[in-house]
């Protein structure tokens, strides 16, 4: 007799779309941002390019900033798996920072050490 219980797999109400802007932010002692745009995507998984970042310094000798994506910056393809989260979804972008989607309002940076 099997007595394990599979919990089921929590609904995605607003999966990835193509077009969608993402945003990390990581760091010790710092807060810092990057962004992604979704341009594919599957059952599963979506491929991004990591687009760079415009930074209006505010202050703090350098090192509090205001941080929006640099459109005309992207990296390399890359093709990740996305998981609900909520009533949204989120991507691994690094072991230590998660990807979620951009609400459009500059992210506050700062950079303490």
């Amino acid at each position: 007799m099997n007595t394990t219980i599979m919990a089921p797999k929590p609904a995605l109400v607003n999966g990835p779309k193509v077009g969608d802007i993402l945003v990390s932010t990581y760091g010790y002692d710092a807060c810092i941002a990057h962004f992604a745009k979704v341009i594919e995507v599957t059952k599963a998984s979506v491929k991004i390019v990591r687009l760079g970042n415009n930074d209006t310094y505010t202050g703090g000798g350098g090192l509090d900033w205001l941080s929006m994506p640099d459109f005309s910056r992207t990296g390399e393809v890359e093709t990740k798996r996305f998981k609900p989260c909520g009533d949204t979804y989120k991507v691994k972008d690094t072991s230590c920072a998660t990807y979620y989607p951009w609400n459009g309002q500059p992210i506050q940076c700062y950079n303490y050490h």
